[in-house]
């Protein structure tokens, strides 16, 4: 049951299961450090947006009041998820800026409120390219057109959220869409080595000819996260890359970096 400090005409609250929930926050990054549920009517929604991408997942729940909840610690969350192991989590809190109800079982938690999330600081500006992005069915992202689209599945990328496992240490990403329905992902160097995965595209719309881009030693991290099953893929030459899952509320966009050759 929610602490009685939490009830009240405002209060917004959700429930979940805890494995749910656990697989949830784990799907945006062994480094999260706060992040904000928007509860809707039957999901939660959550997501993050930083210089080097921006991450959108969903999540089904009962028993939902709508509003916001910020978790201003996921590190304790998760270790309380941890602690307490199996059954429903109820979650509720009256406002941002208040503490932070979890109960599981017959053991609760609370946590202090922050007025600062570092994950959702570059939100407001990030979600306007998206919305915008999402407006215009991934034909552009900011000034930058995206004409090269397809569909993708999510277990295809599997090996190469392996990369750094196989080269090890820092190392680029580049990708290459291929418009015969191909979208490859290369990493390494001629010194260090390289490893290529090759994904199949179906459904492709573009150019004749193929694209490429570049993205950092954090794309493969990025690829662990994505859901199985269909992905539409969207993207340019040299400019970001877009995944998404309609179906389920996904949406992964991963910001590129400087293309040089190898």
């Amino acid at each position: 049951m929610p602490s009685p400090a939490c009830v009240g005409d405002n209060m917004t609250r959700f429930t979940v299961n805890n494995k749910d929930l656990t697989q949830f926050i784990s799907g945006f990054g062994k480094e999260l450090p706060d992040i904000v549920f928007r509860v809707k009517e039957d999901y939660v929604e959550s997501a993050v947006g930083k210089d080097t991408h921006y991450l959108r997942r969903r999540m089904n729940v009962k028993d939902a009041e709508v509003g916001n909840i910020a978790v201003s610690d996921v590190s304790k969350l998760l270790a309380f998820l941890k602690a307490t192991k199996g059954g429903e989590v109820i979650i509720n809190q009256m406002g941002k800026v208040s503490t932070l109800h979890v109960a599981c079982g017959k053991s609760t938690l609370q946590i202090p409120s922050s007025s600062y999330l570092i994950t959702q600081s570059q939100l407001p500006l990030i979600e306007r390219l998206v919305g915008e992005g999402e407006t215009n069915m991934w034909q552009k992202w900011a000034d930058f057109d995206l004409k090269y689209h397809g569909i993708v599945n999510g277990e295809d990328f599997a090996p190469a959220a392996q990369f750094d496992k196989v080269i090890g240490g820092k190392f680029s990403c580049k990708t290459d869409f291929d418009p015969s329905g191909e979208f490859v992902i290369r990493a390494g160097s001629k010194a260090k080595g390289k490893m290529f995965v090759r994904i199949p595209v179906t459904n492709c719309e573009s150019p004749n000819t193929t694209v490429n881009s570049a993205f950092a030693y954090w794309l493969p991290s990025l690829l662990s996260n994505l859901p199985p099953g269909p992905l539409n893929l969207h993207t340019g030459d040299e400019t970001v890359l877009v995944i998404e899952q309609g179906d389920t509320g996904f949406l992964l966009v991963v910001m590129d970096q400087e293309y040089e050759e190898d």
